[in-house]
This record gives C-alpha cells, sequence and structure tokens, in this order.
C-alpha cells in the first residue's frame, strides 16, 4: 500500500511461487478484499493495514465484489457464488429462467454488490466491452435473482459508487430519424438494479474514445485524462499518456498507478478541459464463460487483448506467433511475436501479453515454470 501517490510503498501480502491475488478492492475507507488463484481471498478492516486470509474453495476467483465483509459475490470458473455469512458457507446463483439467460449472455462482465440485499452482475454476449449486455441481480440478499436488460444502451463499466449501482456506455438515440440513429455517451445510476435513470452530467470528454475502465473516482476518457462522471458537475484530471498505462488503475489526487506488468505511477494534475491522449487504452474483456471447460495444458485465467489495432501503414489480418515464459505463479515473463506487420504492433502485442495470467503449471504435484507457443490473429486497420 501507499499514502503517497505511489512514491512510496509497503508491502502487505506476499507469498513466493504462491497464490496470485487477481483483483482488489475497497468498499469503503476501511474495508477491502483482494481474491485470486487457488480461492484465496484476503479482507481487512482497518484501511489495509492488515489483511485477514480465507478460502472459497480451490478453484481460481476471477472476479469479486463485497459490500461489506459479510456479504459478497464472487467468480469462479464453474460459477457465480454469494455468500451472507463473510465466506462461512456459499450459495450457487442459479435457478431455470437464470440458466437460460447464461446461454445467451454466458460472459459475467462485471460484479457489484451494493449493499446487504442488494447484489448484480453485467452480464454480455461476448467478452469484449462492445458486445450487448444483461444484468442479473437480486433484491432480497440472493433469495431470489431476475433478468433485466436496459434497451438501446451498449456498456462498458459497471461499478458501485457510493450508494448506487452505476453503468457508463453509449447510447442509440433517435432511431426513428432518417439515416437511423446514432450513439452517444451515456451514464446510468439506480438504487435496486431494476429502475435506472440517466445522469444529466456533461459526458461531452467521454468522446472520440468514450468513457471505459471506470473505478469510482472516475473512468478513462482517453490515455491520459480521468473524468469523474459520478458528481453532478464533472471534473477533469491529466497524466502523461503513456502506451504502457493498463486499464487497472487507481489515483488520489495528485497521482495515478496502473497495474501491468509492473507498477507504474505517475503525477496527476486537475484541468479544466481535457484533451484526448494519444495513445490507445487496452480494452477490458471477460474472463471464460461460465461453466466453459478449461482447454487441455496450460489454461489462461486472464488473456486480454485488442479486437482492433490501430495503424498508420498495415491494414488486414495478421496471424502472429507468440512465445511465452510463464513462471511458477502464473505470471508470463517473457514474450516473443514473431509474424506482426509493424515494429509498432509487434510492441503493442507483446506489451499486452505480458499482462496475462496462466493458472499455475503443476508436473508431479509441483509448480513449475513452463515455456508456452501459441498463434493469434489481429485485425489491423487504418485510422480515420
Amino acid at each position: 500500500m501507499s499514502s503517497d501517490a505511489g512514491a512510496h510503498w509497503q508491502l502487505k501480502h506476499q507469498a513466493a511461487d504462491g497464490n496470485l491475488l487477481l483483483s482488489i478492492q475497497f468498499a469503503n475507507d476501511k474495508f477491502g478484499y483482494a481474491a485470486g488463484t487457488g480461492g484465496l481471498i484476503l479482507t481487512t478492516e482497518n484501511g489495509g493495514e492488515t489483511w485477514i486470509p480465507h478460502s472459497a474453495g480451490s478453484s481460481t476467483i476471477l472476479q469479486v465484489s463485497f459490500s461489506d465483509p459479510q456479504h459478497g459475490l464472487i467468480r469462479i470458473p464453474e460459477s457465480l457464488i454469494f455468500t451472507v455469512d463473510g465466506g462461512t458457507n456459499w450459495s450457487v446463483v442459479s435457478s431455470t429462467d437464470i440458466a437460460e439467460v447464461l446461454k445467451t449472455f454466458p460472459y459475467t462482465y462485471a460484479l457489484a454488490s451494493l449493499d446487504a440485499e442488494h447484489i448484480a452482475v453485467m452480464l454480455k454476449q461476448g467478452a469484449a466491452q462492445y458486445e450487448p449486455q444483461a444484468f442479473l441481480k437480486t433484491s432480497d440478499g440472493g433469495k431470489s435473482w431476475q433478468v433485466v436488460n436496459i434497451p438501446n444502451v451498449t456498456l462498458y463499466s459497471f461499478l458501485v459508487v457510493r450508494d448506487k449501482y452505476w453503468a457508463i456506455g453509449t447510447e442509440v438515440i433517435h432511431k426513428d430519424k432518417p439515416g437511423g440513429g446514432y450513439g452517444v455517451p451515456v451514464a446510468l445510476y439506480s438504487s435496486d438494479g431494476t429502475q435506472w435513470t440517466h445522469s444529466t452530467t456533461d459526458l461531452s470528454a467521454c468522446k472520440p474514445e468514450m468513457c471505459i475502465a471506470c473505478t469510482a473516482q472516475g473512468c478513462l476518457s482517453a490515455n491520459g485524462t480521468i473524468t469523474n462522471v459520478f458528481t453532478e458537475k464533472p471534473s477533469y484530471w491529466a497524466f502523461p499518456s503513456d502506451p504502457k498505462f493498463m486499464p487497472k488503475w487507481a489515483a488520489t489526487d495528485t497521482g495515478v498507478c496502473s497495474v501491468g506488468v509492473t507498477l507504474r505511477c505517475v503525477t496527476l494534475e486537475s484541468v479544466a478541459k481535457p484533451d484526448a491522449g494519444a495513445d490507445p487504452v487496452p480494452a477490458v474483456v471477460a474472463p471464460a464463460p461460465l461453466g466453459s471447460t478449461p482447454p487441455q495444458g496450460p489454461h489462461c485465467i486472464s488473456c486480454e487483448l485488442d479486437q482492433f489495432i490501430v495503424d498508420q501503414t498495415a491494414q488486414g489480418t495478421f496471424t502472429i506467433r507468440l512465445s511465452l515464459g510463464i513462471a511458477k505463479d502464473g505470471t508470463v515473463t517473457a514474450v516473443d511475436a514473431d509474424g506482426a506487420p509493424t515494429p509498432d504492433i509487434k510492441s503493442r502485442v507483446e506489451q499486452q501479453a505480458m499482462q496475462w495470467v496462466f493458472e499455475p503449471y503443476i508436473k508431479d504435484g509441483v509448480r513449475v515454470n513452463l515455456k508456452l507457443n501459441t498463434r493469434i490473429q489481429v485485425n489491423v486497420i487504418h485510422p480515420h
């Protein structure tokens, strides 16, 4: 943890070659939680000074959201499970109706625990942020679950800010006009996950890249700009645009840090009018579909990769051969991309592959280092 915008850090948890933390969040100033491989859950009730380990079985926890120390929801490869007693007991989110919905929307894009009674999941048809979505929510602490659809929107972020659900993305308006409708930024909020209200906040900064990768501190409206859309009047912060900036980020009033292959922290400055950053921010991608069977061999937990890469010189679909070095804890230690059409695309693919996380590979009951050769396809387009 850091108390000076990332200038200095105190180590609070480490296990050499042990389970890897994939998520960390704070529900308020004191209560926070983290989770990762091997069913590991850590919680703190003193602002991160000390952390208490818990277990939810042995499956990797891909996503997690708690409203308080007792009530939370986690996504493991097999299912969504929730607790109302601090993890002593876990129940599966299930019903006949839910099973049918998950056939159409099998990707759990985001989890949000609002309070002891209200928990919700934003489901997607595909793994990418631009896919259609539906919401699965409970208003009675998990006794029953309902499906909610919001028409004419494509949502990029879903989270809890203070005492409300918030959903950020785009909305198609004027569909009845000649020539059809067009997309505009949208921010919606709700107290129960059923009734949604359009925010009246000025969202003009959410163009042209739109607001993505939102936290309670705001959204990335560009690489180099954070826009706080959760207040009546938006506020803006600028930081040096960085091609290695990743969508896992947190900020104070003076600094912003992102987590990728390394922790990168830079100075943050309040600005009156934001300028669009020059470098894109990698897309946020959901984990594998619920209930999918892990492939034989190395299993990637998180393999985020841009579906489309913009380049000035190349265009088309290219097959790239990746050689990866994977550590005992599942992190990627080395990447070589062979077959990229330009040096910039090679660098971008390698940068993203370095963020990938695999299930620790076990041989004869022991975690081992691993080398993996695989192929990916990238779609390269010219800028407008």
